[in-house]
């Protein structure tokens, strides 16, 4: 297999964990109304600035920083620690199963953009649920 076939597939296979993750998130954990952010800066603020700035920070920078623990041991830390600034106790739960998938990916593919482009899409369907549980979409 070729290096970027073996890439496309690692993205995929984060893809498809990702998107079970969520569909079983919002099955064990009905609604949770979410926060709406404030206009077009707070929307894109939520959908395209904290996505990419933290999978740069922590698959990116802090992934590299902790790899001489290990892989695993290094992929768990930024996870935990990405999990850490997140809200409630649920938020932190969720965002240590993203911080784990995506951690896996960055490290698959040698990229923090699989965990980007599935950040992105993750803030997107939260919002897009928030929205309908108050009946705005």
């Amino acid at each position: 297999m070729s290096e970027q076939n073996r890439r496309l597939r690692a993205a995929g296979i984060a893809a498809l964990a990702w998107a079970g993750l969520a569909a079983v998130w919002c099955v064990l954990v009905p609604g949770g109304a979410a926060e709406l952010p404030q206009g077009v800066p707070g929307t894109l603020r939520s959908l395209l600035v904290l996505p990419l700035a933290e999978e740069l920070v922590f698959r990116g920078a802090l992934l590299r920083l902790l790899r001489p623990l290990g892989e695993h041991p290094a992929n768990l830390c930024q996870a935990v620690l990405f999990a850490a600034l997140h809200g409630t106790l649920t938020e932190k739960c969720y965002a240590l199963g993203m911080g784990l998938i995506f951690g896996w990916a960055a490290e698959q593919t040698e990229s923090p953009a699989p965990g980007v482009v599935l950040h992105i899409l993750n803030n997107g369907l939260v919002l897009a649920r928030a929205l309908a549980e108050r009946g705005m979409g």
